[in-house]
């Protein structure tokens, strides 16, 4: 029971700090998926008195993906109603292009502004309809949410790494005898302390193989998969290998860190 305790102390804040490494890698994941979806409906409206090609675009915004003509055909066959064929070919010709320009990307508020202005001042361009105002809103709760969850991740992150190194001094203290007499028959730093390093790495793959599990879990069911399709998110945000990875490598990174700078703490490196 006291072997199960010591290492639970351990673990609990390891699953915290590593929950909330995965919940940040999910939420930006699910963001970025829903920037690519904004970025394939969003579109710009130029409005030009000479014809423009996608190269042209192109050779002043790098993020120019796609520009298409947009016909005036259902404006002019409600005013065929009201005006004569004369009047209707008059204004055919006197009406500018208008194109549809597609990104590649979904630009943040400023970005837009200057490609506004960039588009703005090619030559014969009449008028540019970004949508700013829509545009502003959405993106601002993207970067809400994903500031958000950042912010609260990282304070959990924070106390549990102060949790960490109090449950290492605990086992410090509780090591102690054994660790004097290793330190008196002349056992090096790394030797003496093996017994910390062992145990932060134990918890460690422990920590991380039960929040890829729990994940596992949580993703592929009923309830969250409801919530995943309203979201209009999918269940690929949550990559088992490459988090893995990612997990444990950080879940024993900080492991490490935690006990060194115990060790540097109580100077006995």
């Amino acid at each position: 029971m006291n072997l199960l305790r010591r290492h639970l102390a351990l673990i609990i804040p390891l699953l915290a700090l590593l929950f909330s490494l995965e919940s940040i890698m999910l939420v930006n994941r699910a963001v970025a998926k829903h920037e690519n979806k904004l970025s394939d409906s969003y579109s710009i409206v130029i409005a030009s008195k000479n014809a423009l090609t996608l190269d042209k675009v192109e050779s002043f915004i790098r993020e120019a993906k796609e520009l298409k003509a947009i016909t005036p055909d259902y404006m002019m066959n409600e005013l065929k109603k009201d005006l004569s064929r004369e009047s209707l070919e008059t204004l055919q010709r006197e009406l500018p292009f208008f194109y549809s320009l597609k990104l590649s990307i979904f630009p943040d508020e400023e970005r837009l502004q200057k490609i506004n202005a960039t588009l703005s001042k090619l030559n014969g361009v009449t008028k540019v309809e970004s949508f700013s105002k829509s545009h502003s809103q959405v993106y601002k709760l993207l970067l809400i949410i994903k500031s958000s969850i950042v912010v609260f991740a990282s304070l959990i992150a924070i106390l549990s790494y102060i949790l960490m190194v109090k449950q290492i001094e605990i086992w410090k203290f509780e090591h102690s005898d054994r660790m004097e007499i290793m330190a008196f028959l002349g056992a090096p730093a790394w030797m003496k302390n093996g017994i910390l390093f062992r145990l932060a790495l134990i918890d460690s793959i422990i920590s991380t193989i039960a929040i890829i599990a729990g994940m596992t879990y949580l993703i592929n069911s009923s309830k969250m998969q409801g919530v995943l399709s309203t979201l209009e998110v999918t269940s690929d945000i949550f990559r088992m290998g490459s988090d893995f990875i990612i997990l444990l490598f950080t879940s024993i990174l900080v492991s490490i860190v935690s006990v060194v700078f115990v060790i540097i703490k109580q100077k006995d490196l």
